[in-house]
């Protein structure tokens, strides 16, 4: 009988042993998961590009607004990375909601398709999008970095 403990076997339980690239794979990967990355990707978009109308509401203007978002987004994804999220799943979780933010702030009229009959080109939907992948990326990495930082010094 076995306590699932590592034995020489492999059996379940066990763990292979750590090789040197493994630091790495945990500071790009991270031990939570894309899937929760990816789901609050989402749900940041969605919140983000909706926020927009309803600080107008309140009379907040878009400039306030979009500062707001990216302050947020910014603390999330250090939260993120410092709960064990690694640098590529805190990259796309900061995708979403940069990217409805910057959609709403310089990307074309709000609620329009590029695909409609009269829709805005192509490309006035892509910049935005492709900012926010700069964006996501650097304080994606960033986040990681000094989450990991955090976790090794509570460690």
């Amino acid at each position: 009988m076995t306590d699932g403990n590592a034995t020489e076997g492999g059996a379940a339980g066990s763990e292979p042993p750590e090789s040197g690239t493994a630091p790495l794979r945990r500071i790009l990967l991270g031990e939570t998961g894309f899937e929760r990355a990816t789901v609050w990707s989402a749900v940041g978009l969605a919140l983000s590009y909706v926020a927009f109308d309803a600080t107008a509401a309140v009379g907040i203007g878009a400039a306030e607004t979009a500062g707001g978002l990216a302050a947020v987004t910014a603390l999330g994804a250090l939260a993120f990375a410092a709960t064990g999220g690694g640098a590529l799943p805190t990259v796309l979780l900061a995708y979403g909601p940069f990217a409805g933010t910057l959609l709403r702030a310089v990307g074309p009229a709000p609620y329009a398709s590029p695909f409609a009959a009269d829709g805005p080109p192509l490309l006035a939907v892509a910049e935005p999008l492709g900012v926010a992948v700069a964006a996501a990326v650097a304080v994606g990495v960033a986040a990681a970095v000094v989450g990991f930082v955090v976790g090794r010094t509570e460690d």
